[in-house]
């Protein structure tokens, strides 16, 4: 065999093995389930996000009326911005967390999380809310105020992109992942398309 056409097959097999190990996060759009009692918390709905773990008021949005492509999206919390993956989001009410165990970390390797973040604008406080990310156990995303992205009802503005702190991952395997809100007011922080980036060893 050709020696530069058996080179590029192993260069080939080495970047799928690769892709296969790196972390990733299993429904990080929450486009998995199809919620349809509103106004959205996961307890009247089944009682479960695909991939997630959670406590306190967590759920989806829209909910949906009806059947098939005819169905109305019913918007309760997402009131504002540009989804930006799919059709839906997570939602986050008052002092909660979500949470993933995911795989596929390799000890001494360089890592971040991305995220889009959005809060709802027709709300009873006029604080905004706030996150808080960590990673087994160890915070990436410090507590800070989310703030709406558009104006009410509209959807033409992004969700804002948040992008963590680089860290190292201490050991390989599965390491837990944790969005929680602190507040207990009223508020709604909105989630979509979470994503884990490798940057190197």
């Amino acid at each position: 065999m050709n020696r530069s056409i058996l080179l590029a097959i192993v260069v080939a097999l080495g970047l799928q093995s690769w892709a296969v190990a790196a972390p990733k996060v299993v429904n990080g759009s929450f486009e998995a389930d199809r919620y349809t009692k509103a106004p959205g918390q996961a307890r009247a709905n089944g009682g479960k996000i695909q991939g997630w773990q959670f406590t306190g008021s967590v759920g989806l949005n829209p909910t949906w009326e009806g059947a098939g492509k005819k169905a109305t999206a019913v918007h309760t919390f997402d009131d504002n911005g540009r989804v930006p993956d799919g059709r839906q989001v997570a939602l986050l009410q008052n002092a909660c967390t979500l949470s993933q165990r995911i795989e596929g970390f390799e000890a001494g390797r360089r890592y971040r999380v991305t995220f889009r973040e959005n809060a709802r604008r027709k709300s009873r406080s006029p604080d905004p809310p706030r996150l808080e990310v960590t990673l087994d156990g160890q915070t990436i995303v410090s507590s800070h105020l989310v703030t709406p992205a558009d104006d009410f009802d509209r959807r033409t503005l992004p969700y804002h992109l948040v992008e963590s702190a680089e860290f190292v991952a201490p050991r390989s395997g599965a390491l837990e992942l944790v969005f929680k809100t602190t507040l207990d007011t009223g508020l709604t922080v909105l989630l979509d398309q979470v994503q884990i980036v490798e940057l190197g060893p």
